[in-house]
């Protein structure tokens, strides 16, 4: 298992130090365009759309093993201007592990542009002849609102070229998204994402909304190892749940679970 997990030390790269939570998981793991508050723990852009204290908790087990899988909370706090937004998120097991936490703020600028800013601190442990390694990242992002049913996403990970030490280089990420929203229920996402250790990455994602507020969602990667995924949202009572089912054809299915709670107003 330890081999395993050595092998994964580069998929790291593949998406930013925290795993992508609520219905962006289960639209080929995009975050960049979305306007949701767990969108905003990956891109702190999204941070200026918050006007309501937030709470929210993601798990997943990669592949069904529990020894890649992830878990993470996050918060929203709105002042004036703009909203702060904190999260803190684990990878791993006791041999092998990643924890995450971070802070970040946004804001509108003006009436068609959010912009927000991020710092994390991620410390990576590895047993055996391996020592733990400490990383300082920024991160940052752009919305740009043309119409009121489109938001092109700018995103920028590590543009300082942070790495740690000893154990595992961290790269350099940034990408392009497009939402629009195509009716009241339905609205469509892509996006493109680079980073200095892979090839680029095309995700695509749909989202539908029936009357009772249950969202249906299907999206595509072509990341390896993500692939399809598939994923639905329900209101129960106050909080909100999204669950989200990828398939890889070698390594087979990720089950994720996101649970939310949005306060009904400001205190």
């Amino acid at each position: 298992m330890n081999l395993i997990l050595l092998a994964y030390l580069p998929l790291f790269g593949q998406l930013p130090e925290a795993p992508v939570s609520g219905s962006g998981s289960a639209m080929g793991n995009t975050w960049i365009s979305l306007r949701s508050n767990e969108a905003s723990l990956l891109n702190p852009a999204a941070l200026g759309y918050s006007r309501l204290y937030w709470a929210g908790v993601h798990h997943e087990n990669r592949f069904l093993l529990k020894e890649l899988g992830e878990s993470s909370i996050g918060v929203t706090i709105p002042v004036t201007p703009g909203s702060f937004g904190i999260n803190i998120s684990h990878f791993g097991y006791n041999a092998f592990s990643r924890i995450k936490a971070g802070v970040g703020y946004g804001m509108h600028l003006g009436k068609r542009f959010v912009a927000g800013v991020g710092l994390s601190f991620t410390r990576l442990q590895i047993i055996g002849e391996y020592r733990n390694d400490n990383a300082y990242l920024i991160e940052g992002g752009i919305h740009y609102l043309p119409t009121d049913k489109l938001v092109v996403g700018f995103y920028l990970f590590n543009p300082t070229h942070s790495k740690f030490d000893n154990l595992a280089d961290i790269p350099v990420l940034m990408g392009v998204g497009l939402t629009y929203l195509l009716s009241d229920r339905i609205q469509i996402v892509s996006q493109l994402d680079d980073d200095t250790q892979r090839e680029p990455a095309f995700r695509f994602g749909m989202e539908y909304f029936t009357s009772k507020g249950i969202a249906f969602r299907i999206g595509y990667s072509t990341v390896s190892p993500e692939g399809i995924t598939v994923g639905v949202g329900l209101p129960v009572k106050t909080f909100h749940v999204d669950f989200c089912l990828s398939h890889n054809q070698y390594l087979g299915f990720t089950p994720k679970l996101s649970i939310s709670y949005l306060f009904t107003k400001k205190s």
